[in-house]
């Protein structure tokens, strides 16, 4: 483990598996309420042939937790993740892969101005914030409300998760976790692997759902990102009841190049269904390397 200073004076626990820097660098993003061990078995999976990097987002894990909802804006949190990538970058450039709020960080960076040195980029279970309200819109003219009335479950988890004080209160008496042991145990599927130390724990990473607070309503109201030039693939778990499949389609018209693909599993599948998930990332690595 090393760490990593953001730009507003945190450390970061970043975690490298692999020296050769002769091998293509591949950052990890975990999302709410993992750590950087939600990782393992795509880690296993890509090390002997990429150098890969990990690291515990703001609020969770070994790195620093912040207590203000304004220091978990996506602003800052893409400039955690550029400094990350600065700090794992050989020179050849970093391919980039998110899952739920790791990939909303992720989009962040790619369709900004600092992208320099981003390869390519998986995104898994996590869209763009900031290109929901266009979805809607594209959906809406086009009269498909039912792919808008698969999202009903989103507003109100995600609702409830931005009330300041009381979603903190709740995750840190480990109210959530229940709820999510059982998503776990009706949709995902796992593979035979080396069981995880610990699974997704809202109470263990409690700071980090300030996240919700910080960015759900704000960049609803007041999109700015666009499209991207840097290639993206989009992964859907079939059994996500978080982020339905149908709610990545019709992505925003200004990403140059994507692919979107199904991937066996529930929400969780980057830790559940490595061996699936790590395929598809290794594959679009190979092909934008």
């Amino acid at each position: 483990m090393t760490t990593v200073t953001t730009s507003d004076g945190f450390e970061l626990a970043v975690y490298t598996a692999g020296e050769d820097a002769t091998k293509p660098t591949v950052v990890l993003v975990h999302g709410f309420p993992d750590d950087h061990t939600a990782w393992d078995g795509i880690v296993e999976r890509l090390a002997e042939d990429h150098r890969v990097v990990t690291y515990d987002t703001r609020g969770t894990g070994a790195s620093g937790r912040p207590r203000r909802i304004a220091d978990y804006r996506l602003d800052q949190l893409a400039a955690d993740l550029r400094a990350v990538l600065d700090h794992a970058d050989t020179g050849a450039g970093v391919h980039l892969v998110g899952h739920d709020w790791g990939s909303v960080q992720a989009w962040h960076l790619v369709t900004g101005p600092q992208r320099d040195g981003i390869l390519s980029f998986t995104s898994i279970s996590g869209p763009c914030v900031d290109h929901i309200p266009g979805w809607v819109l594209r959906k809406a003219r086009a009269r498909r409300f039912r792919d808008i009335a698969a999202m009903w479950k989103s507003p109100l988890y995600m609702g409830f998760f931005s009330i300041p004080l009381l979603a903190p209160a709740l995750a840190r008496l480990g109210l959530i976790d229940p709820v999510i042991r059982l998503s776990l145990k009706v949709f995902e599927r796992p593979e035979p692997l080396e069981p995880r130390p610990h699974g997704p724990s809202a109470r263990r990473n409690a700071e980090s759902i300030r996240i919700y607070a910080a960015n759900v309503l704000p960049r609803l109201l007041r999109p700015v990102r666009g499209g991207t030039d840097v290639p993206v693939q989009v992964l859907t778990p079939r059994r996500d009841i978080f982020i339905p499949p149908i709610t990545q389609s019709d992505p925003h018209p200004d990403i140059a190049t994507i692919d979107i693909r199904e991937v066996p599993g529930g929400h969780w599948a980057p830790t559940f269904r490595p061996g699936a998930v790590g395929d598809l990332v290794a594959g679009w690595i190979a092909r934008h390397g």
